[in-house]
């Protein structure tokens, strides 16, 4: 793509090189990408590309944490947030780089259920693996999920963080130094 991007630039051929710059955009939502796309087709153009894929992020039905990520980096929160909480059932707890960075994101915007959502994927992953050096994020995790819990009111669809717990502890419970720790840490 690098080799054909110079190629295109250096015959002038903007045209090829505006489609092969909306296909890297396209198949990795970034700023970095976006900057490439705006400096070819022209900075006037970005309320307009950004508006179109955000429109497209939101119609997809498979979650990818870069587009969550690139929403944010645009000032999109409110997409953002509504693109998590649309694909939650997808948030996996193994992508821990991407999505704690995503959910530390999401609290600092106050945007408490979605954060608790990818805490909680981040926790039960955790726990399921059985990963002992991973136990103080975990409690961490934990800790900030009854705290975030208080903040808030609408659930919508998703579990209150009590039921969320007691499912926790029935799927978990056998885990002492876990709960042992969390308890001692309280």
């Amino acid at each position: 793509d690098k080799l054909l991007e110079e190629i295109y630039h250096k015959q002038g051929d903007s045209e090829k090189l505006t489609e092969l710059l909306f296909q890297k955009f396209r198949s990795h939502h970034s700023t970095d990408t976006l900057q490439a796309l705006l400096d070819v087709i022209g900075h006037d153009k970005r309320d307009d590309v950004i508006s179109d894929e955000t429109r497209q992020i939101l119609k997809t039905e498979r979650l990818r944490e870069s587009d969550a990520e690139f929403l944010i980096s645009i000032g999109k929160i409110d997409e953002a947030e509504q693109y998590l909480l649309g694909l939650a059932d997808q948030l996996n707890g193994d992508h821990y780089g991407s999505l704690l960075s995503l959910a530390e994101a999401m609290e600092a915007e106050n945007r408490n259920l979605a954060a608790s959502l990818m805490y909680r994927s981040l926790l039960v992953s955790i726990l399921e693996r059985g990963y002992t050096k991973a136990y103080p994020h975990g409690i961490r995790y934990l800790k900030k999920l009854d705290k975030l819990a208080v903040k808030i009111s609408a659930w919508k669809h998703f579990k209150h963080h009590a039921a969320f717990k007691e499912q926790l502890i029935a799927a978990q419970g056998r885990k002492r130094s876990f709960w042992s720790n969390y308890e001692v840490k309280k």
